[in-house]
């Protein structure tokens, strides 16, 4: 029976482990490609960079070397980037869920949603 309890235990604390670690928070700063495959080819990829000023996060969605967009209603909570962008006056928000290197999520507007993934530039 000890042993029983022993076992259960080892697995009610392994399990609570490794739910904890799944929820570390990830640091998003850096530059990130993009790939909308859904939306129109000039606004299919390009990079998203994201940075810290001081509690605050920023983005800007790079399309080319001249094109840069900033992000406006920035925010990152619990490894969930969402901000809004315009493209041709019309408001876009993303909505990315972040891991160590990749970040996968949608892109909302007036027509629907659309997929989006991105992988961490080294």
């Amino acid at each position: 029976m000890k042993t029983v309890r022993l076992l259960l235990m080892m697995m009610l604390v392994a399990s609570f482990t490794s739910t904890v670690s799944a929820q570390k928070k990830v640091d998003p700063t850096g530059t990130w490609t993009y790939e909308a495959s859904a939306a129109p080819y000039e606004y299919s990829t390009g990079d998203i960079v994201i940075a810290k000023d001081g509690k605050e996060y920023t983005a800007e969605m790079v399309l080319g070397e001249y094109y840069k967009m900033k992000a406006e209603k920035v925010v990152y909570e619990k490894n969930v980037l969402s901000f809004v962008i315009y493209i041709e006056s019309e408001a876009i928000e993303l909505k990315m869920t972040v891991a160590k290197d990749t970040m996968e999520g949608t892109a909302s507007y007036s027509e629907g949603t659309i997929a989006v993934t991105a992988k961490k530039k080294e």
